[in-house]
């Protein structure tokens, strides 16, 4: 994820930029139901995303000490994914954030619904 918030101007930037990417929260909340979890078990259980998208979103994650990655030297080697101590502090205010788009799915997509017959 490249830097594109300024933050020393804001301290949120980089919570901002996990916001942002469309991928980076429905990995970590893949990873919390599921922990450990494989790359291919998340590329299964994610529809759409591609596994160049989820190698980077995985590496992100881990750079920002979100997520660990865990390399075992089975043969063939085996990668595990889990949530780092960090990361679950982060998982209540993404849930706060899950429950609220829940609670308010219907007025959403009416919002969206008329937004789109006005245009």
């Amino acid at each position: 994820m490249a830097k594109k918030l300024d933050y020393d101007f804001c301290r949120a930037a980089p919570m901002l930029e996990w916001l942002g990417n469309k991928w980076a929260l429905v990995v970590l909340v893949k990873i919390s139901e599921n922990e450990p979890v494989r790359f291919n078990e998340l590329y299964r259980c994610i529809p759409s995303v591609s596994e160049k998208v989820l190698s980077q979103v995985l590496k992100q994650l881990v750079v920002d000490g979100i997520i660990r990655r865990e390399l075992f030297p089975d043969v063939p080697p085996r990668t595990e994914y889990s949530i780092t101590n960090f990361g679950k502090t982060l998982l209540p205010h993404i849930e706060a954030l899950l429950d609220w788009g829940r609670e308010n799915f219907e007025q959403i997509i009416a919002n969206r619904q008329r937004q789109s017959t006005a245009q």
